[in-house]
């Protein structure tokens, strides 16, 4: 198996579903965050200038969705078939499509828009969001497992991320799941897996 270097700042962030995917399948790797001077070092050096990054015996790719993907075809997280990663590209998708309101959200320097438009991601587009990742779900299986066939994959790891640990820290406060009941029973799995808990029992503490 090849070396793995994980490059990052102190935070979740991008790089969490795959340290998830490391964790999940018991694989050592170097969990390097940076900041500061080191960040503004390494930034010069690199052809996008952006983090994260893998290192793949000693080879650096950025862009944190390709990194997922790789990390998860090569972990046995991306499906089985063709068509089964079309699935869990989908999900994945589907749930980065809250992206562009979170980023409204951190552009926005005025205080009473910036409180709108929080308002508007919980009240509206999680909600609406949620609603479409419930239906998906509902196809496999009847929404009683996991988002694709009958194992763990990224797009269940991508959705634990994005409703866990990500839009949390967004609004401050927790994801309210009552109504999504298979949604929440992935989430709830996730966190229940014996490796994802002692990874989150363990990781840095971090405000993000």
């Amino acid at each position: 198996m090849p070396s793995y270097k994980l490059t990052y700042f102190n935070v979740k962030g991008r790089a969490e579903p795959t340290r998830y995917m490391f964790a999940l399948a018991g694989v050592d790797y170097e969990d390097e965050r940076i900041g500061g001077d080191a960040w503004k070092a390494l930034k010069a050096t690199l052809p996008l200038g952006q983090m994260p990054l893998l290192y793949v015996d000693g080879k650096v790719f950025p862009q944190s969705n390709a990194i997922h993907r790789y990390v998860a075809s090569e972990l046995g997280f991306y499906g089985d078939t063709a068509l089964e990663r079309l699935e869990v590209d989908v999900i994945m998708e589907t749930g980065l499509e809250l992206s562009p309101k979170v980023a409204g959200i951190f552009a926005e320097s005025d205080d009473a828009k910036k409180a709108e438009l929080k308002k508007q991601l919980k009240e509206e587009h999680i909600p609406k969001t949620l609603e479409k990742l419930e239906k998906l779900l509902k196809e496999n299986n009847g929404g009683k497992g996991w988002f694709v066939r009958d194992k763990i994959t990224l797009a269940d790891i991508g959705v634990f991320n994005m409703f866990f640990d990500f839009l949390p820290v967004v609004l401050g406060e927790q994801i309210d799941l009552s109504k999504f009941a298979g949604v929440k029973g992935v989430i709830d799995r996730l966190a229940a897996e014996p490796k994802i808990k002692n990874y989150i029992d363990t990781r840095p503490k971090t405000t993000m």
